[in-house]
C-alpha cells in the first residue's frame, strides 16, 4: 500500500504546473492542476490524450469514503476521464496539510459510458505477499460494487461535484 499527497501524484512528466488546494468542503478535499509544460503527453489506451500544456486534473479525496477521485480535463475545461483509486485512509497530511490517500491498487476509469477495472492483478499480489490483509482486500472489493453501482446509475456524488466552479480562478 502507498501513501500519496495529492499534490504530486501522476505527475511525473509534467515540468511545470499550478495547483489550488481547497480544504474546507464539509465532505472532501479539491486539488485542481492546470497543467503548464508537460514534457510528454498522457495518452490512454483508446487514443485519447487527457495530460498536455493546458490541460487540468480536478481531485476529489473524500473524507470518509474508501476511494479518491480524478477528473480529466482538456484545455477548454471539458470532462475527459474519471479515474478512481479505491483506498485504505484519506486525509489531511499532519505536516504539509495537503490531502493524501492510502492506495489499494484497484482502480476504476469511467470514459464515454465504459467502465474499466483496473489493476486487479497488482491488488491480488499485495495480498499474497501480505502487504494488505484479508480485511484490506473485502473492503477493496466492497468498495469496488458501490462504485460500480453508482457509477453505472450516475448517483456518485463525487463525479456529480461542480467542477466548474473550482476551475473558475484559472
Amino acid at each position: 500500500m502507498k501513501r500519496k499527497i495529492i499534490s504530486n501524484t501522476y505527475l511525473r512528466d509534467i515540468e511545470k504546473y499550478q495547483i489550488k488546494l481547497y480544504l474546507d468542503e464539509d465532505d472532501y478535499y479539491v486539488c485542481v492542476k492546470k497543467l503548464i509544460d508537460v514534457r510528454e503527453k498522457f495518452i490512454i489506451h483508446s487514443g485519447l490524450c487527457v495530460m498536455d500544456n493546458g490541460y487540468y486534473v480536478f481531485e476529489v479525496v473524500p473524507k470518509d469514503l474508501n476511494y479518491a477521485m480524478r477528473l480529466f480535463l482538456d484545455d477548454k475545461k471539458n470532462p475527459l476521464e474519471y479515474y478512481f483509486d479505491i483506498t485504505k485512509n484519506n486525509g489531511l497530511d499532519e505536516l504539509t496539510k495537503i490531502p493524501f490517500y492510502d492506495d489499494l491498487y484497484l482502480d476504476i476509469t469511467y470514459l464515454d459510458g465504459e467502465i474499466n477495472i483496473l489493476d486487479e492483478d497488482e491488488l491480488l499480489d499485495a495480498f499474497k505477499s501480505g502487504d494488505i490483509t484479508k480485511e484490506d482486500l473485502d473492503l477493496v472489493y466492497r468498495t469496488r460494487d458501490v462504485l460500480l453501482d453508482e457509477i453505472t446509475n450516475g448517483t456518485n456524488k463525487i463525479m456529480n461535484i461542480d467542477f466548474t466552479k473550482y476551475l473558475n480562478d484559472f
